[in-house]
């Protein structure tokens, strides 16, 4: 990532010893924020900002300002953490993670590499310190976060007692079959035809007559080649006329439902109650929805841990303010 302060110039910060007379050749970076005793830099910090700008889909300038000194702050603590720890990246995985970037990109030379770079205001050897400081502290995440998540069995159990209502109910069903006589919408005489047709059918039925068989005869409907065939269908999934019909009665014919411009029989099999999909048919779903949610909590919960134990002074006091803020929006 970014160059640090020459060691002579952190130490005198550090202690608050006078800055010795330099010539004016020389100058003294100026200091954004301290964490504990990890600098960043003013240089370090518009370098950070520059390339942030360059995202797409970039937030507003005071919003990036604060989220760029944020991210900054927690990767100073985290590198801390991660020299307590003495976690560190090797050259392979840096080398792996740096060609990583370069097929993302379908960047076949080093030209095209360096110059996409350039376009982002790095070099290789920047690209190479963020990679290694990105695996650093990845791997500090991983064993103080992902490792203390619990998504076993047991854990996801837990889970889904609490979700089972928002992801996995499952509304009462019922496999149906219809017989549809149509007629004229607002022709008395039409519909009068239609609802001695449909009790005739009705009569049929009593009689022994199979549905199916008459569904394929005399149905009007789209599912008479099927025998009237309608299949499965969940409570509230059809119109509110055909839903009370099929789900109010526990019948296995319903009365003759009337609709505007046609009279439905129908056969209700196979009720099932409403309930839940059961914790082993959704368990890796379940870890797939929570683990994003679950891993993003306590991340943030560790890092907030870390900072409250931790010095950090901003000297910026613009970036102060930024910072006060986005602290009381968190405890609001």
């Amino acid at each position: 990532m970014k160059s640090r302060m020459k060691r002579t110039l952190l130490a005198a910060a550090l202690l608050g010893v006078a800055v010795l007379r330099l010539s004016a050749a020389e100058l003294v970076e100026r200091i954004v924020a301290r964490v504990n005793d990890r600098l960043i830099t003013q240089s370090e910090y518009d370098k950070r900002l520059a390339i942030a700008m360059r995202a797409p889909r970039a937030p507003d300038a005071q919003t990036l300002r604060g989220t760029v000194l944020e991210d900054m702050i927690r990767e100073k603590l985290l590198e801390e953490r991660a020299k307590e720890m003495s976690v560190s990246a090797t050259d392979e995985e840096v080398e792996a993670a740096v060609q990583r970037v370069k097929a993302q990109y379908n960047l076949t030379s080093d030209a095209e590499f360096d110059a996409a770079l350039a376009d982002s205001g790095m070099t290789r050897d920047d690209l190479r310190r963020q990679m290694r400081e990105t695996i650093t502290l990845q791997k500090v995440i991983g064993r103080d976060v992902a490792s203390r998540m619990d998504l076993s069995d047991d854990g996801l159990r837990i889970e889904y007692e609490r979700r089972k209502e928002q992801f996995y109910a499952v509304p009462e069903s019922a496999r149906v079959s219809e017989i549809v006589v149509k007629f004229t919408p607002g022709d008395a005489e039409s519909q009068a035809a239609a609802a001695a047709k449909v009790e005739e059918l009705r009569g049929k039925i009593k009689a022994g007559t199979p549905f199916a068989d008459l569904a394929k005869a005399d149905s009007e409907g789209k599912t008479k080649d099927r025998g009237g065939e309608l299949g499965t269908v969940n409570k509230g999934e059809l119109v509110e006329a055909l839903d009370v019909a099929i789900f109010t009665s526990k019948d296995e014919y319903s009365a003759p439902v009337l609709m505007n411009g046609s009279i439905s029989l129908l056969r209700v099999t196979e009720r099932k109650d409403a309930g839940y999909r059961p914790f082993s048919e959704v368990k890796d779903d379940l870890r797939k929805r929570i683990s994003d949610e679950l891993y993003e909590k306590r991340f943030t919960e560790y890092m907030d841990k870390l900072r409250r134990e931790a010095f950090v002074k901003i000297y910026d006091p613009e970036l102060a303010k930024l910072d006060q803020q986005a602290n009381e929006k968190k405890t609001s």
